[in-house]
């Protein structure tokens, strides 16, 4: 009798761990993000399709008050992750208030964008560009293309653009132009942007340069790949995008867990699914260049994206624009009100 009883509770003991092995990803999922809606909502209905009994609950901000909220929060955090938004530089300052994490696909990503801090889930590639509205670029009777093109006295005040101390997307073109005239430090760069900051005009908002010159407020707008191509009714006909002929930069694009977060496991699911082929497929679909080794398993890349053999593609410092992130962003603050004083 005792042979039997100890048979049926090691059997109940595998039934049981088994269940758990099987127990269904379920509850709760609060992200802040900074990805446009139909990207957004691209990714959190294949993340469901996958993870049916997690509810996601989001706020969608710019970059900088997304992570402003983190650093405020960090003694009791009010999200799970933050997707997108996040980039190599942000280490420096944000980095304490990031859970440590690797994803399972890590090692399928391309050497650039693995997880090399241990906290930073890079997911995308993201490529700064233009978009130029044609029929205003003919009355002004200017032809874009490029940084030096922008500084034509015709395009005073018709040219919008983010502000880079806030918008991770600003920051990409930050970047480049930084790298295009010689560095950070360089004052070629500073000289080139003091001149390009009085034809230019400021938004609050990632996605109005885009928008506001596609419906014909603006000749140029100062904005991202991803942003266009999943605009293309908007945008064309009647605009086209624009690389910088001095050359394009790019940076990887990235989301984390924020520490401390109340629904971890369900915060790691997402992650790892960023990187996964499901995930990954998304981005190719919403516009953005996928980062995986594993591009035959990615499928639905836009056809509006453009091959970088046609780009006058450079490589960017980016270990240097990490570590004086502050400097440049308070240099361009300062500068803009140089500029613009009133």
């Amino acid at each position: 009798m005792k042979k039997v009883l100890v048979v049926l509770l090691v059997l109940a003991m595998v039934f049981s761990f088994a269940a758990c092995g099987k127990k269904k990803a379920a509850g709760e999922l609060v992200m802040y993000t900074t990805v446009a809606d139909a990207q957004l909502d691209a990714t959190i209905a294949a993340f469901n399709e996958k993870y049916p009994d997690i509810h996601v609950v989001y706020t969608y901000g710019s970059a900088g008050d997304m992570k402003a909220k983190i650093e405020a929060e960090a003694a009791n955090p009010q999200a799970d992750v933050m997707f997108g938004g996040l980039q190599y530089a942000d280490i420096a300052h944000y980095g304490q208030y990031l859970e440590d994490y690797v994803c399972a696909y890590d090692s399928k990503m391309m050497p650039d964008y693995q997880n090399k801090s241990g906290k930073i889930t890079f997911h995308d590639a993201q490529i700064p560009c233009m978009i130029v509205n044609e029929a205003l670029e003919k009355e002004a009777g200017v032809k874009i293309t490029g940084w030096e093109s922008l500084l034509d006295p015709a395009l005073k005040g018709k040219i919008e653009i983010a502000r880079p101390e806030k918008s991770s997307s600003a920051w990409n073109w930050m970047q480049c132009v930084l790298t295009d005239f010689g560095g950070w430090d360089s004052q070629e760069a500073w000289d080139y942007l003091k001149k390009f900051a009085e034809n230019a005009v400021l938004s609050d908002s990632s996605s109005a340069p885009m928008k506001d010159t596609a419906k014909g407020e603006y000749v140029v707008g100062l904005t991202y790949e991803p942003l266009v191509i999943m605009n293309a009714d908007l945008c064309f006909p009647g605009c086209r995008v624009v690389y910088w002929e001095e050359g394009v930069t790019s940076v990887g694009f990235g989301s984390a867990i924020i520490k401390g977060a109340k629904n971890l496991d369900n915060a790691k699911l997402f992650m790892d699914f960023l990187e996964s082929p499901e995930g990954q497929s998304v981005y190719a679909q919403s516009g953005a260049r996928p980062v995986t080794t594993e591009t035959d398993k990615v499928v639905g890349a836009s056809e509006l994206m453009v091959d970088l053999s046609q780009i006058n593609y450079k490589e960017c410092d980016t270990e240097a624009l990490a570590a004086h992130q502050p400097e440049i962003k308070e240099r361009w603050v300062n500068l803009w009100a140089e500029v613009h004083p009133n």
